[in-house]
């Protein structure tokens, strides 16, 4: 039987609950801290060039979207990531690539997976198109991977395992989360890091995609969430609570509010 356990609540509190060596892979998306659609390039441009600046409605992230903020809260998180993973186990992370500009996200967050677990690899995510920026226009993000000690817990992929992966990106709608990632790039992470049974962990789940990842190649997932929309958009996708199977797949959801911002 494969369990989903789906938690609202601030994933720092959550985590420091789960008990020591006993995830055998996390896989998130956290915030970046760019605060999107309030000072990116595509509204400056809008007022530089001219347009319809209210055609960029605003569909921020509601929590650790500022820098200094968002960093805070990867590094405390990869601390209790460091904890409760298993030995040689991966913390895989995503992050907005680009390459370039004054202020590179991706080699920040490197360093810090470095410094607190043990920096191991840089998946290239070509989304293909091209995205945002003037000049060299952003067509990429890093997956950057982190693994708790030596040997590797788990790894499928043998010696022949490219680290750029062409996977087609996800254009989200207004009723989509506003980063949301393709299933197929979770499913990727998840089925070379992790066996069938496994327990995945996503500490920033957003709209439940790598849940979704985990149900589909019969991993065990724990998704923490802080954003009560994104837990409903999560039930929907998931078709929570459905009979059709119970046998199969058992749904747990918990409330840890007396640490959520209401």
């Amino acid at each position: 039987m494969i369990t989903l356990k789906l938690i609202w609540g601030n994933c720092i509190e959550v985590m420091k609950d789960i008990s020591d060596k006993s995830i055998d892979l996390i896989v998130t998306d956290p915030p970046y801290g760019l605060n999107y659609n309030r000072s990116d390039l595509a509204m400056n441009r809008e007022k530089i060039f001219g347009g319809r600046i209210s055609k960029m409605k605003p569909n921020p992230i509601k929590y650790g979207d500022n820098e200094k903020e968002s960093y805070e809260l990867l590094e405390n998180m990869l601390h209790e990531a460091k904890r409760i993973l298993k030995k040689g186990a991966i913390c895989a992370v995503t992050v907005v690539g680009g390459g370039g500009g004054p202020n590179p996200l991706f080699a920040k967050w490197a360093l810090l997976l470095d410094k607190i677990i043990g920096f191991k690899q840089a998946i290239v995510w070509d989304k293909g198109g091209l995205g945002m920026g003037m000049q060299y226009r952003r067509s990429y993000e890093f997956v950057l991977l982190s693994q708790n000690g030596n040997p590797s817990h788990r790894w499928n992929g043998g010696n022949s395992t490219s680290n750029l992966w062409k996977i087609p990106k996800i254009i989200p709608s207004k009723y989509d989360h506003p980063t949301q990632k393709p299933i197929a790039l979770m499913e990727r992470i998840i089925s070379l890091h992790s066996n069938k049974g496994d327990i995945i962990l996503d500490p920033f789940l957003g709209s439940g995609t790598t849940m979704l990842a985990a149900l589909n190649l019969e991993r065990n997932c724990v998704g923490i969430e802080i954003d009560k929309k994104y837990i409903d958009m999560t039930k929907k996708r998931l078709n929570w609570n459905s009979t059709l199977n119970p046998e199969e797949i058992k749904f747990e959801y918990e409330e840890y509010s007396q640490f959520l911002e209401i």
